[in-house]
């Protein structure tokens, strides 16, 4: 009698209960009344990409994106909208819901490093408004390194190198004031500016880019260098490394500035390279976040980071050749 009564539980579960749940289930996915549902597809570059790469919706819709990752770890993310998932587990979906409530093209990405072309995982989500189908384009100033005609892609080396890293825990103890705009200048110009001031004559080479080290770091503050080491973290490291010496395992085969200057290694700038670093302006850094390297490797970023997001990340880089720690 159990075993009947058990056979008869079976056979209701698979007959009643299951297609029940199933119908219930493709019902939750399709219901006019809940939002619309869109079934976005996670493979590493080589295996196809984000698939779709490109969704249209509407303004003033509700929207749940069901996120499948059939091959490795990915995750998902549209800064401009401040939509994240931080892990989508290979076989699993993650579902995350928004309104779009602003019309625009808004870039999302991959930010778990998942291939060698992890850079490659982009897509847009363009929300549109049916009663205003052709609305006037926004108008930008052009960014920095345009407006101070840089070329970004031509070298840039520093004039003059110290002897020493730049320590601004030592100038700590000096109290010397620059007035020097730190992002129109590169490190380099700022010193030799300085050496040509009579009011820094009496000290020492060390003393001035001692001085120049404090100021950087005095400039960009503690808030955004700690932003900026958490973006480096997951974006740049795996092509410029933890240290930022260029050797991430991402950036290896990347043809760097070779692809332009020949003499040039292969790979991903080595940001401890102070022939490079101090030579170059934060105008012109940001300039190579915001484009991307042409050629060598290096994806843009302007679609991606804010304003103040690029200036975060410089602030860190810049912690790669001046020694910031106020000990």
């Amino acid at each position: 009698m159990k075993r009947e009564l058990f056979a008869l539980i079976i056979v209701i579960l698979i007959l009643v209960v299951f297609p029940a749940s199933l119908f219930a289930y493709q019902a939750w996915l399709t219901s006019p009344s809940d939002a619309r549902v869109i079934a976005l597809v996670a493979n590493a570059p080589g295996n196809g990409g984000w698939q779709p790469d490109a969704i249209r919706v509407k303004l003033g819709e509700r929207v749940r994106l069901r996120i499948a990752a059939p091959d490795v770890v990915h995750a998902f993310e549209i800064p401009a909208l401040g939509i994240k998932v931080d892990e989508i587990l290979p076989g699993h979906v993650e579902e995350v819901e928004f309104t779009a409530t602003q019309v625009g093209r808004f870039p999302f990405a991959c930010t778990r490093w998942c291939s060698a072309d992890h850079w490659r995982m982009r897509g847009v989500i363009e929300v549109f408004d049916p009663a205003n189908p052709n609305p006037p384009l926004p108008t930008y100033a052009p960014p920095l390194f345009q407006q101070l005609k840089l070329d970004i892609d031509a070298m840039h080396p520093a004039q003059n190198i110290p002897t020493q890293r730049p320590s601004a825990a030592r100038e700590a103890l000096l109290n010397l004031t620059i007035s020097e705009d730190l992002r129109l200048n590169s490190p380099s110009e700022v010193f030799a500016r300085l050496r040509a001031n009579a009011s820094f004559g009496a000290y020492p080479d060390s003393d001035v880019w001692d001085a120049i080290a404090f100021a950087y770091r005095r400039a960009a503050g503690d808030e955004a260098i700690a932003r900026g080491q958490a973006l480096y973290a997951r974006d740049c490291a795996a092509c410029h490394g933890e240290q930022g010496k260029g050797n991430g395992p991402a950036g290896v085969k990347l043809p760097g500035l070779s692809f332009m200057h020949p003499t040039m290694k292969r790979g991903p700038a080595d940001f401890t390279d102070a022939s490079q670093m101090l030579g170059a302006s934060d105008a012109l850094l940001q300039g190579k976040i915001l484009r991307g390297g042409m050629g060598t490797g290096m994806p843009e970023w302007g679609s991606l980071y804010t304003e103040r997001e690029m200036w975060d990340v410089i602030s860190f880089i810049r912690t790669v050749v001046f020694d910031y720690e106020l000990r």
